[in-house]
């Protein structure tokens, strides 16, 4: 009866909800309005509505929540930082947790997208603390006891040293000429300012600053003439130009200093700027518009309302044709009247738009609208309606989906959830529902495991609980049209034991669920073995191999590698997956053919590039792999080919471990790039990395400005090595002595070269050493590796060319060609 009851009220929600956000038509536009919506949480509803008119069309979302709720409360949020930016998403995330849940979102300010990408455009305050302020910024406002306001709201801030009290101008911003700002950690790592100046940080004080408090600390240190100072994580920056500098000029280590930052308006609890009213006192601002410069264009639009003790959330796609093609401002404003909205603030817009919503049936929420570019953008702060409601037991049940297509005598388990009184998103166990099942098409257990009959047939299952029922529709198949082996199994170890999945797919497409039972199963090659429900076993040998699935005619088959046999990861023999990149350089790249170099197979990636752009800083040419290569088990290395120009540049790699820590390994050492034709490089993985690796990208960096020039590599087979393989490791040299350039006063007694060997070793018959075009005699020593030439003659002063030819035991030779020069001048300075 009780859980009865609770369902009971939640239809009455939902009802409520349909009168709160009953339709509108628009005479004054002529346009045919239709919305959608539900209850997401206590007294807040979110709608997705279309407007269309003879000439365009309108996609909506809103959100509104009645202010007031015990769990319900409107705050801020940003990346962290206030130069940084973060998804709106990713901004509520940091808010999920059992007590606590972002159930409506959109994205606040406009922001600076140059060196202080996502610095708001004015004030920004987060939980009462001030993270950036101007003198004067129209802002959507929360006070501490939840009330909203849209206002006009002014900075008073100033500083006060022995009897001078002087402004300052702004907290967190860029500083101007005679200014004075207020840098605090929520800042950025450095003050970044504009100009030189003093900058004093001065520590000692509480943090983070809040709203309408006094401050003082004392100077901790003062750095003149300069423009960027590292702002402590205990401290603030206080930096100045012009008058402002000369003030500071004045202080010294140790004085005390105040400050305080007031507002306008009292008990400030969050605070986010936008750059005009939309509506003020239920009348379209249209003085305020008309000052936007791009007022009258159609742009996807955000905007933040208010309206009878409600907070409305609204945003309206654009640049979307036959979607949505956004509004003009005053078309966005006339919107907002007719939805009731008394008060209203614009908001960043075009591809920042972006509304996240936790829609029934999800723990957390999901972006509702369609952004400009595609995809979610990184924006500076957001809006947040979060719920502090509790979770609670279940009210009604529901399957996650409403069919069910399966193959015959495959099981499943149809997952269902809960919504609680608080429209949070509750688990709910298969053994607590009641299952009911139409004839003819399988049986269901107590446990909610439902096994489909051995013929085709369609039905239904049904589960109740609490008075609330869900159905799912049942098509059980007795074919399929396609089959699949969805494991990867590159990389196996002895005696592994592996669980084998299967997709299957009808002639539509469409999936049909599986089970591994439900086939029949063999094994080719000598690789190991697997059972009736798909439990592959592999063998005890190094071996390759297929696994193979039989679905009434139709078959399905994967390769499986037993044991440490290497894994190539990319071949380069086509362009798919690839993307090329650069910084500082113009860059190409595509799959070699006719007479161009290849290593292995049919193709190899080229590369060409030109860092002769006449850009200062690191140049660099980027191959990405768009969707990174997830690497099996715990390789030792990874390695390519590689076809150099001579060209003397940096090779590098970059991955991701499984704690998402990106690493950059290096192929080569700085300016190691530098042999002309194909050679093997590698990367040794560390022991204890955080295994799996995710490799994502190679590329050539040059730091050093006159080594920039263009030219053209290649590449070839990505490779991971799990133990030794082939000897494809050339020779290298690690030292010589005397040193390369070196001025002696005096003959050496004898010149070494050490060289070391990763594969086979290197092989004495064929190190040829050379000095001055004159093969001269050396002796190689394979336990220390190094090459000894003993100078029992007498040496002419002057400069002197060593070159060495060696080659290892597989044939690999020293690449390039290795040569060095030395000095003999007795009359030089020690």
């Amino acid at each position: 009866m009780k859980k009865g009851f609770a369902a009971k009220r939640v239809l009455s929600l939902l009802l409520a909800f349909t009168l709160l956000f009953s339709s509108i038509l628009y005479a004054d536009i002529g346009g045919e309005y239709k919305e959608t919506g539900q209850q997401v949480g206590p007294n807040t509803y979110y709608k997705n509505a279309t407007l269309k008119t003879q000439k365009n069309i309108f996609t909506i979302n809103m959100v509104e929540t009645i202010l007031g709720d015990e769990y319900i409360k409107i705050e801020t949020s940003d990346s962290g930082k206030v130069v940084g930016t973060q998804s709106v998403s990713k901004q509520a995330q940091k808010k999920y947790s059992d007590s606590s849940r972002v159930i409506g979102a959109i994205n606040g300010d406009f922001f600076y997208t140059n060196e202080l990408r996502g610095l708001p455009s004015g004030t920004s305050i987060i939980d009462g603390e001030v993270r950036t302020a101007l003198p004067e910024s129209k802002v959507f406002g929360v006070n501490d006891i939840g009330s909203c306001f849209i206002d006009i709201l002014q900075m008073n801030a100033f500083v006060y040293i022995n009897d001078i009290t002087y402004p300052i101008a702004g907290v967190n911003r860029v500083r101007w000429d005679n200014q004075l700002i207020l840098y605090t950690p929520a800042f950025a790592g450095l003050t970044n300012t504009k100009g030189i100046g003093t900058e004093v940080i001065v520590k000692g004080i509480e943090l983070p600053i809040k709203a309408n408090q006094t401050y003082t600390g004392h100077v901790h240190a003062i750095a003149k003439e300069v423009k960027n100072t590292e702002i402590p994580e205990d401290g603030v920056v206080l930096s100045g130009s012009g008058e402002a500098a000369e003030l500071l000029n004045g202080l010294k280590e140790g004085d005390e200093i105040s400050f305080n930052v007031s507002f306008s308006i009292e008990n400030l609890k969050y605070a986010i700027s936008g750059n005009t009213r939309l509506i003020k006192d239920k009348q379209v601002a249209a003085d305020e518009i008309a000052k936007i410069a791009d007022g009258k264009s159609r742009h996807p639009r955000t905007a933040i309302g208010i309206k009878d003790g409600s907070v409305v959330m609204v945003t309206v796609d654009g640049r979307q044709n036959g979607y949505s093609d956004g509004m003009t401002l005053s078309e966005f404003a006339n919107f907002l009247l007719n939805q009731g909205i008394e008060n209203a603030l614009n908001l960043d817009g075009g591809g920042s738009t972006s509304m996240i919503v936790r829609t029934q049936g999800n723990y957390g929420p999901i972006l509702v609208n369609s952004p400009s570019d595609g995809r979610e953008r990184n924006i500076s702060n957001s809006i947040q309606i979060v719920s502090y409601a509790p979770l609670s037991e279940p009210l009604d049940v529901r399957f996650n989906q409403s069919t069910l297509n399966i193959y015959k005598n495959s099981t499943y388990i149809p997952s269902a959830y809960g919504l609680d009184k608080y429209f949070n998103r509750v688990d709910v166990s298969p053994s607590v529902i009641s299952y009911k099942l139409s004839s003819g098409i399988g049986k269901i257990d107590k446990e909610g495991v439902f096994t489909a009959a051995s013929k085709a047939g369609k039905g239904y299952i049904e589960g109740s609980l609490g008075g609330t029922k869900s159905r799912i529709e049942v098509q059980v198949h007795d074919k399929v049209a396609s089959l699949k082996i969805t494991n990867n199994l590159a990389r196996l170890e002895h005696g592994e034991k592996v669980q084998l999945q299967l997709k299957a797919y009808d002639e539509k497409g469409q999936e049909i669920v599986i089970s591994p039972s439900a086939v029949s199963w063999h094994v080719t090659g000598n690789i190991g073995t697997i059972d009736k429900n798909g439990v592959f076993t592999a063998g005890e040998s190094d071996a390759e191999g297929s696994i193979v699935a039989k679905a009434d005619t139709i078959l399905a088959s994967t390769q499986a590698r037993i044991g440490d046999m290497p894994i190539v990861l990319a071949g380069f023999e086509k362009m798919d997956g690839i993307e090329i990149s650069s910084i500082r350089t113009v860059a190409t790249g595509r799959i070699s053919s006719g007479e161009e170099p290849v290593k292995i197979g049919k193709g190899s990636l080229k590369l060409e590039y030109d860092m002769v752009t006449g850009e200062e800083g690191t140049s660099a040419a980027y191959i990405n792999l768009k969707k990174a290569i997830k690497v099996p088990g715990k390789p030792l290395e990874i390695g390519l080919w590689a076809y150099g120009d001579g060209g003397g540049h940096w090779l590098r790699g970059v991955y991701t471990n499984s704690a998402g820590e990106k690493k950059i390994v290096d192929f080569t050492k700085q300016g190691g790039f530098n042999w002309k034709g194909w050679k093997y490089v590698y990367a040794e993985i560390p022991k204890d990395e955080k295994f799996p690796i995710t490799f994502e990208q190679i590329y050539i960096a040059e730091p050093v400005e006159a080594n920039k020039a263009k030219g053209i590599v290649y590449f070839d087979n990505l490779t991971a090595l799990y133990k030794e393989g082939p000897d494809y490791y050339n020779p290298e040299v690690v030292s010589v002595k005397p040193s390369s350039n070196e001025q002696l006063t005096e003959q050496p007694s004898e010149i070494i070269i050490k060289v070391k060997d990763k594969g086979t070793g290197i092989d004495p018959n064929s190190i040829r050493f050379m000095m001055d075009n004159v093969q001269l005699k050396a002796v190689y020593n394979p336990d220390t590796g190094e090459i000894i030439h003993k100078v029992d003659y007498k040496m002419i002063k002057g400069q002197h060319n060593v070159r060495l030819f060696l080659k290892d035991k597989a044939g690999n030779a020293i690449n390039p060609e290795f040569n060095f020069t030395f000095s003999i001048n007795p009359e030089a300075q020690q």
